[in-house]
Protein backbone atom coordinates (compact mmCIF):
# COMPACT_ATOMS: atom_id res chain seq x y z
CA UNK A 1 0.00 0.00 0.00
CA UNK A 2 1.46 3.74 -0.90
CA UNK A 3 1.99 6.26 1.28
CA UNK A 4 -0.28 9.04 1.15
CA UNK A 5 2.37 11.40 1.26
CA UNK A 6 4.22 9.57 -1.30
CA UNK A 7 1.01 9.72 -3.50
CA UNK A 8 0.85 13.55 -3.06
CA UNK A 9 4.69 14.14 -4.30
CA UNK A 10 3.93 12.07 -7.47
CA UNK A 11 4.21 14.14 -10.38
CA UNK A 12 1.29 13.90 -12.85
CA UNK A 13 2.08 12.67 -16.25
CA UNK A 14 1.40 14.88 -18.87
CA UNK A 15 -2.32 15.00 -20.57
CA UNK A 16 -3.07 16.14 -24.25
CA UNK A 17 0.36 16.50 -24.95
CA UNK A 18 -0.10 17.80 -28.58
CA UNK A 19 -2.04 20.22 -27.31
CA UNK A 20 0.21 21.48 -24.65
CA UNK A 21 3.09 21.66 -27.12
CA UNK A 22 0.78 23.32 -30.07
CA UNK A 23 0.24 26.37 -26.64
CA UNK A 24 3.97 26.33 -26.45
CA UNK A 25 4.72 26.71 -29.94
CA UNK A 26 1.80 29.61 -30.07
CA UNK A 27 3.19 31.02 -27.17
CA UNK A 28 7.00 31.27 -28.45
CA UNK A 29 5.28 33.02 -31.64
CA UNK A 30 3.32 35.68 -29.45
CA UNK A 31 6.66 36.73 -27.78
CA UNK A 32 8.63 36.59 -30.53
CA UNK A 33 11.63 34.97 -29.00
CA UNK A 34 14.48 33.27 -30.93
CA UNK A 35 14.99 29.75 -31.29
CA UNK A 36 18.29 30.41 -29.26
CA UNK A 37 16.11 31.92 -26.23
CA UNK A 38 13.13 29.28 -26.54
CA UNK A 39 15.58 26.67 -26.15
CA UNK A 40 17.14 28.17 -23.10
CA UNK A 41 13.58 28.96 -21.08
CA UNK A 42 12.74 25.50 -21.73
CA UNK A 43 15.84 24.42 -20.21
CA UNK A 44 15.59 26.50 -17.86
CA UNK A 45 11.69 26.43 -16.49
CA UNK A 46 11.62 22.73 -17.06
CA UNK A 47 15.03 20.88 -17.47
CA UNK A 48 14.00 19.83 -21.37
CA UNK A 49 15.68 20.78 -24.71
CA UNK A 50 12.59 20.69 -27.00
CA UNK A 51 8.34 20.89 -26.02
CA UNK A 52 8.36 17.24 -27.33
CA UNK A 53 10.39 16.27 -24.46
CA UNK A 54 7.39 16.73 -21.96
CA UNK A 55 6.62 14.43 -19.73
CA UNK A 56 5.35 15.87 -16.58
CA UNK A 57 2.40 18.31 -15.81
CA UNK A 58 4.77 20.57 -13.68
CA UNK A 59 7.56 21.04 -16.46
CA UNK A 60 4.03 22.74 -18.58
CA UNK A 61 3.12 24.58 -15.95
CA UNK A 62 6.94 25.60 -15.71
CA UNK A 63 7.03 26.65 -18.95
CA UNK A 64 3.68 28.72 -19.21
CA UNK A 65 4.56 30.53 -16.07
CA UNK A 66 7.87 31.81 -18.06
CA UNK A 67 5.77 32.69 -21.43
CA UNK A 68 3.89 34.46 -19.23
CA UNK A 69 6.85 36.47 -17.35
CA UNK A 70 7.49 37.34 -21.27
CA UNK A 71 4.48 38.75 -21.52
CA UNK A 72 2.12 35.80 -23.26
CA UNK A 73 -1.34 36.10 -22.12
CA UNK A 74 -3.63 32.94 -21.90
CA UNK A 75 -6.93 31.94 -20.30
CA UNK A 76 -8.46 29.71 -18.56
CA UNK A 77 -11.52 27.23 -20.04
CA UNK A 78 -12.55 24.43 -18.45
CA UNK A 79 -9.45 24.08 -16.65
CA UNK A 80 -7.40 23.95 -19.92
CA UNK A 81 -5.05 26.51 -21.02
CA UNK A 82 -6.01 28.06 -24.00
CA UNK A 83 -4.71 31.49 -26.02
CA UNK A 84 -6.44 34.89 -25.53
CA UNK A 85 -8.64 35.32 -28.92
CA UNK A 86 -7.65 38.30 -31.15
CA UNK A 87 -10.03 40.96 -31.68
CA UNK A 88 -11.62 39.32 -35.37
CA UNK A 89 -14.92 38.92 -35.95
CA UNK A 90 -17.10 37.59 -38.84
CA UNK A 91 -20.32 38.86 -40.46
CA UNK A 92 -19.94 42.43 -42.45
CA UNK A 93 -18.24 45.22 -40.79
CA UNK A 94 -21.92 47.42 -40.57
CA UNK A 95 -23.15 44.31 -39.05
CA UNK A 96 -20.19 44.65 -36.16
CA UNK A 97 -20.30 48.16 -35.38
CA UNK A 98 -24.78 47.89 -35.41
CA UNK A 99 -24.06 45.13 -33.01
CA UNK A 100 -21.35 47.26 -30.61
CA UNK A 101 -23.82 50.33 -30.75
CA UNK A 102 -26.74 48.52 -29.69
CA UNK A 103 -25.16 46.41 -26.82
CA UNK A 104 -23.65 49.33 -25.16
CA UNK A 105 -27.20 51.28 -25.70
CA UNK A 106 -29.34 48.92 -23.70
CA UNK A 107 -27.15 46.32 -22.26
CA UNK A 108 -26.58 46.47 -18.46
CA UNK A 109 -23.37 45.36 -18.51
CA UNK A 110 -21.48 46.82 -21.13
CA UNK A 111 -18.18 44.88 -21.19
CA UNK A 112 -17.30 43.05 -24.48
CA UNK A 113 -16.95 39.85 -22.25
CA UNK A 114 -20.59 40.37 -21.58
CA UNK A 115 -21.17 41.10 -25.22
CA UNK A 116 -19.36 38.03 -26.14
CA UNK A 117 -21.41 36.12 -23.85
CA UNK A 118 -24.87 37.01 -25.30
CA UNK A 119 -23.18 36.47 -28.99
CA UNK A 120 -22.91 32.79 -28.07
CA UNK A 121 -26.30 32.38 -26.16
CA UNK A 122 -28.01 33.62 -28.81
CA UNK A 123 -25.77 32.03 -31.77
CA UNK A 124 -24.23 29.29 -29.67
CA UNK A 125 -20.90 30.28 -31.52
CA UNK A 126 -17.83 30.41 -29.30
CA UNK A 127 -16.13 33.62 -30.18
CA UNK A 128 -17.59 36.65 -32.43
CA UNK A 129 -14.76 35.67 -35.44
CA UNK A 130 -17.69 32.33 -35.73
CA UNK A 131 -20.57 34.52 -36.62
CA UNK A 132 -21.25 34.94 -40.34
CA UNK A 133 -23.61 37.20 -41.98
CA UNK A 134 -26.87 35.10 -40.82
CA UNK A 135 -25.66 34.66 -37.49
CA UNK A 136 -25.15 38.39 -36.78
CA UNK A 137 -28.46 38.85 -38.18
CA UNK A 138 -29.82 36.87 -35.18
CA UNK A 139 -27.30 39.00 -32.77
CA UNK A 140 -29.19 41.98 -34.87
CA UNK A 141 -32.43 40.61 -34.08
CA UNK A 142 -32.06 39.99 -30.89
CA UNK A 143 -30.54 42.96 -29.71
CA UNK A 144 -33.85 44.94 -31.28
CA UNK A 145 -36.23 42.98 -29.07
CA UNK A 146 -33.60 44.15 -25.99
CA UNK A 147 -33.88 47.24 -27.08
CA UNK A 148 -37.31 47.75 -27.40
CA UNK A 149 -37.97 46.21 -23.78
CA UNK A 150 -35.40 48.64 -22.10
CA UNK A 151 -37.41 51.58 -23.74
CA UNK A 152 -35.54 52.80 -26.65
CA UNK A 153 -36.11 52.74 -30.26
CA UNK A 154 -33.80 49.84 -32.33
CA UNK A 155 -33.87 52.54 -35.12
CA UNK A 156 -32.72 55.84 -34.07
CA UNK A 157 -30.89 54.25 -30.56
CA UNK A 158 -33.15 57.10 -29.34
CA UNK A 159 -34.93 56.70 -25.40
CA UNK A 160 -38.67 56.25 -26.33
CA UNK A 161 -41.42 58.68 -24.44
CA UNK A 162 -43.59 57.43 -22.48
Amino acid sequence: MRNDNAARNTPLPISNKKGKMALIHIAKNAVEITDEDYRSLLSGAAGIDSAADLEWEYQFSAVMKAFENLGFKSSKRGGKTRPQWTDEWGGTAGQRAKIEVMWRTCARNKTDKALRAFIKRITHVDHPRFLNAALARKVIIALEVMMKKAGFDPVTGKKEAK
